[in-house]
């Protein structure tokens, strides 16, 4: 019936199904990485031959696509050859369509470009007769061990030639008595090829070396196993080998580290010899008749043993950025259990450390990688008394965005994911019949726990489309239940047949699951299946006037502002903004600091085992000046069927205070000829009402503005000032200004355009460092719409910047694809040249939550729903401002550099650019407006000279303005250069105007101390 009812909506309707079943790539899609940068030449015809691979493919176009958007709508398909972008694996995705029915199928596949391995200069040294004759022969096998390093997988042959070795003809069949033709005291290197299980291989050289022969035995490798630290050989055990046959009264055996010691006669070692490192180590033995002098030397190998001769391959381990802070955690520790062993186990990141213990990991039940860091390689040394050690391996995967929901002990939470798109499953095989459905293919997993009883109705979605405009994947679906947990039904598999209440096996893409009398305290489950293997998303919402209730445990973590100090949040007290929730789980050492503007932050929890550690923090700028009530919580842990419980952090005033902060917010990049917007961001951070201020903003000389949002402001001879009223505490107003840029060359590409904003009044402001805010922007032809800025330009002027400066970075994202993404992350890895534990945030386009852990920022922008960007408009964009200090020591010559990682939904992310920032001793010229003047120093406490570049010109005026506008000092001039007096002046900010005989003029921001 299932086929049936497939096979009429294929008929009816136009999907992405082919009638016809196309081939997953498989042979073409791995190619040889020759010099192991990541990077190899595929061709995408190769591999357009084995989709289409029993189809007529005359009736088919197959192009290939490095974005699924891109291969769902048919654009910016790439040309083949191929090399691939990503380092050494990339997903692809291969477009096909019918080309009489005009059917589309999307075929996902991975480039594969594999290293090939390391192929050193091998030395193998033999003794000879006389020249010309036949020498003794060499064993080239011996050799293996050191090229492989022990990696039993690869493959190692030798030839006379390279061109054989390369070609793989005319092997040397003979490897353990190869014979050489020796007319000189070298003889010609051989060739060999070491190839991995994948095909890949190097070829290396094999230099022999012939030495007088004294007609003796070879030394044997020896092998110790040791228990820990060095390993010491008795070498005189070799002694019996190399004598062989002769008289030892005749000879002289010595031993030495490397060949041309031995040949030499230098530097013998003493016996017992100890190894430095645990591993093999080649050494050679002399052989000197005591009569004739002539002599031979011989290599052979010392091995310290510590592990079993092949390290034990363990399953991998899977681990997905749950909750999307950029970071995952690995519980390294829970391999105990399938090793079977109660001994000691060490934990490493490489095979060599493993082996030679050293930096091992030192908290494995918490190991931190980066989200974007697919493969970690993870070695586990069992540490055994009395006998040799042995090693395990396995890989640690992280996941940014994934579904490791395709078996039932890792299903997702439906709280988390009622009403959000979610990768669906693709290419897992069936786990059989369940119930109705007749087969499982794909499964993805859900879990819900519930509060209330009743009946609970369900819609879920498959789609192609992450908007879900259209349904056009088969979907089907079991529930089981009920359960006291989500985790012991699924044993090592699926849960018992006999526990399903709702199934459906149609071939509908929209399924409508229905559970009857749900219990509360109890969980269901709920496994979708992807019938039509395509590559999607599955949606799951509850459906209207149901009676039961899903019940998401979990706690909320709530700031407020206590106005009657009784703890309890009543009507008129508004929630905290400035300060920061901490928690840390299991006291794992891994802390989240967490800025919610809101005041609010929700955690879901179901392990009710999980015990958490709350905090509330005060910003340390206002710490002095509040106090909270209750600070913390010790060991929480959820109550299972409760909901969400809340715990609130009460903060009471005990000092009034002003503290008023504007910024700048550069909306778009500044490009000749076309106008772009700066955002005033000003707000009243302090806990009185500001019952009037004043707003003041000065723009380059080199644009003009063309519009401000904001009405009533009055303008200025260097901008506008705006007189505001009634900013409430906590209060946030913007104003939108647009600029005019001139085109070129009247403006150049590179130059800065230099706006500040300013705000008043400051009497008893208690941060005087956000009263004012200068945002520096480089004039650009072409921008990246997802960048990276810091206001103050690329470099700054040590001598100005004290330790209670802030850097302001701002991250722009536009989403320029296809569809609205529905959520949005950021996240920015802080260089060490930065004090984490300074971050503020300064403003944000949309809501949103910070998580900082260590120098992890991660902002969540969680259902945006930001749609696809519009041209010359603000829709489908957005930004984050935040600011950070250096940390102590910044000097002269630092860069600090900065990036960020922007991620749309499922999309990998969009690395902006890399802005650094220099601390320098004098601005560059180029940093001045125009080119044309030079102003120091800056900031002053007295005199401040002005110099004009070009000697054909002269300054004829030097204006000096407040930041209202109003002109304090006007000095009139006919030289080059010239000096002003500022001493009389109060400290602050002001803008020096200068002009010139040949109609020069600039405006200059200046500090006065």
């Amino acid at each position: 019936m299932k086929k049936l009812l497939l096979l009429f909506t294929l008929l009816c309707s136009t999907t992405f199904v082919f009638s016809q079943g196309l081939n997953q790539p498989s042979q073409f899609n791995n190619m040889c990485d020759d010099n192991s940068d990541g990077f190899a030449q595929f061709y995408l015809g190769e591999i357009s031959y084995e989709i289409l691979l029993g189809l007529n493919s005359a009736d088919y176009t197959v192009t290939h696509h490095e974005t699924l958007s891109d291969a769902t709508v048919g654009v910016n398909s790439v040309s083949d050859p191929y090399f691939n972008i990503t380092p050494f694996q990339q997903t692809m995705f291969a477009r096909v369509v019918n080309n009489i029915t005009n059917e589309v199928q999307i075929v996902t596949y991975q480039l594969n470009a594999i290293p090939a391995p390391f192929a050193l200069t091998q030395t193998l040294t033999a003794c000879i007769g006389t020249p010309g004759t036949i020498s003794s022969c060499w064993d080239l096998s011996s050799t293996v061990t050191m090229i492989t390093n022990g990696d039993t997988s690869l493959q190692v042959t030798f030839y006379q030639t390279q061109m054989d070795a390369y070609n793989n003809t005319n092997m040397i069949l003979n490897t353990t008595c190869y014979v050489s033709l020796v007319a000189t005291p070298t003889t010609s290197p051989v060739f060999y090829r070491v190839q991995n299980a994948n095909g890949c291989y190097s070829v290396g050289i094999v230099e022999l070396i012939p030495v007088s022969c004294n007609q003796a035995g070879y030394p044997q490798n020896l092998t110790q196993c040791v228990d820990s630290g060095n390993a010491c050989f008795n070498l005189a055990d070799n002694d019996v080998n190399v004598i062989g046959t002769l008289n030892p009264s005749e000879y002289t055996i010595t031993y030495h580290i490397s060949n041309p010691e031995g040949i030499a006669d230098s530097n013998p070692l003493s016996s017992p010899y100890c190894m430095i490192a645990m591993g093999t180590q080649e050494l050679f033995v002399r052989l000197e008749n005591n009569v004739t002098l002539e002599n031979t030397v011989y290599p052979f190998t010392i091995t310290s043993q510590i592990v079993a001769p092949n390290v034990v391959v363990l399953p991998d381990m899977d681990q997905c950025d749950e909750n999307g802070d950029g970071t995952v955690t690995f519980n390294l520790t829970t391999v105990q259990a399938q090793i079977s062993t109660t001994n000691p186990l060490e934990y490493y990141t490489s095979l060599s450390n493993a082996t030679n213990q050293v930096v091992p990991l030192t908290n494995p039940s918490a190991v931190n990688v980066a989200a974007t860091t697919l493969n970690t390689p993870i070695f586990v040394r069992e540490i055994v008394s009395g006998s040799c050690d042995t090693i395990y391996s396995f890989t640690a995967r992280a996941h940014a965005v994934c579904n490791l929901a395709y078996v039932c002990n890792q299903a997702n939470s439906l709280c988390s994911a009622l009403g959000v798109p979610f990768s669906n499953t693709v290419g897992a095989p069936s786990n059989g019949t369940a119930g109705c459905l007749g087969t499982t293919p794909n499964p993805t997993w859900f879990y819900l726990p519930v509060s209330t009883a009743g009946n609970i109705g369900l819609m879920i979605q498959q789609s192609t489309d992450i908007n879900f405009t259209t349904n056009n994947l088969d979907v089907d679906y079991a529930v089981y239940g009920p359960f006291t947990d989500p985790v012991t039904p699924c044993g090592t598999g699926m849960p018992l047949v006999s526990s399903i209440v709702s199934c459906s096996y149609s071939a509908a893409p929209v399924e409508y699951p229905l559970i009857p009398n749900a219990l509360p305290g109890q969980y269901y489950l709920i496994m979708v299946t992807n019938f039509s293997n395509g590559s999607g998303y599955i949606k799951i919402t509850q459906t209207s006037g149901t009676s039961g209730t899903i019940n998401c445990s979990g706690m909320v973590l709530n700031a407020f502002l206590d106005l009657n100090s009784n703890g309890t949040q009543e009507t008129g007290e508004s929630n905290f903004p400035l300060g920061q929730f901490h928690y840390e789980v299991n006291d794992t050492g891994v802390v989240h600091n967490i800025t919610a503007p809101t005041g609010v932050y929700n955690i879901y929890e179901i392990n009710p085992l999980n015990s958490y550690d709350f905090s509330f923090s005060i910003d340390t700028a206002y710490a002095s000046l509040y106090n909270v009530t209750t600070s913390s919580y010790n060991n929480v842990n959820i109550i299972l069927g409760a909901g969400m419980t809340t715990y609130n952090f009460p903060v009471t005033v005990t000092t009034p205070y002003n503290d008023l902060a504007v910024a700048i917010i550069p909306v778009n990049a500044p490009r000749p000829g076309f106008q772009y917007i700066n955002k005033i961001v000003y707000t009243n951070l302090g806990n009185q009402n500001v019952a009037s201020g004043t707003v003041a903003f000065n723009n380059d000389t080199d644009v003009t503005i063309t519009s401000i949002s904001q009405a009533g402001t009055t303008p200025t001879a260097t901008g506008f000032t705006y007189n505001f009223t009634n900013l409430v505490p906590f209060e946030i107003r913007t104003i939108d200004v647009v600029m005019q840029v001139p085109t070129i060359p009247t403006v150049e590409a590179g130059q800065l355009l230099t706006n500040t904003a300013t705000i008043i009044p400051l009497t008893g402001d208690v941060v005087p460092e956000n009263n004012a805010n200068t945002l520096a922007q480089i004039i650009v032809n072409a921008y990246d719409p997802n960048d990276k800025m810091e206001a103050r330009g690329e470099e700054i002027l040590h001598s100005s910047f004290t330790s209670n400066d802030y850097l302001y970075y701002t991250i722009r994202f536009e989403n320029t694809g296809t569809a609205s993404a529905i959520n949005v992350r950021v996240n920015d890895i802080l260089d060490s040249k930065l004090d984490e534990s300074s971050v503020r945030m300064v403003s944000a386009s949309h809501a949103y939550t910070m998580d900082r852990v260590n120098e992890s920022l991660t902002w969540n922008f969680n259902n945006i729903q930001l749609p696809v960007s519009i041209a010359n408009t603000n829709i489908g964009k957005g930004y984050i401002t935040f600011k950070v200090k250096p940390m102590p020591g910044y000097a002269v010559g630092d860069i600090i550099p900065n990036t960020a990682s922007i991620y749309f939904d499922f999309n990998p992310a969009i690395i902006t650019n890399t802005f650094n920032t220099e601390f320098v001793a004098a601005l560059a010229v180029n940093q001045f407006e125009n080119n044309d003047f030079v102003f120091y120093p800056n900031p002053t406490t007295d005199f401040v000279t002005v110099t004009l570049k070009d000697g054909s010109d002269s300054i004829t005026s030097i204006s000096v303005y407040d930041v209202l506008g109003k002109q304090i000092m006007n000095v009139k001039a006919s030289s080059i250069s010239e000096t002003i007096d500022l001493s009389s002046v109060n400290s602050g900010i002001y803008f020096v105007e200068v002009a010139t005989e040949n109609n020069s003029k600039v405006v200059k921001k200046l500090i006065v101390k």
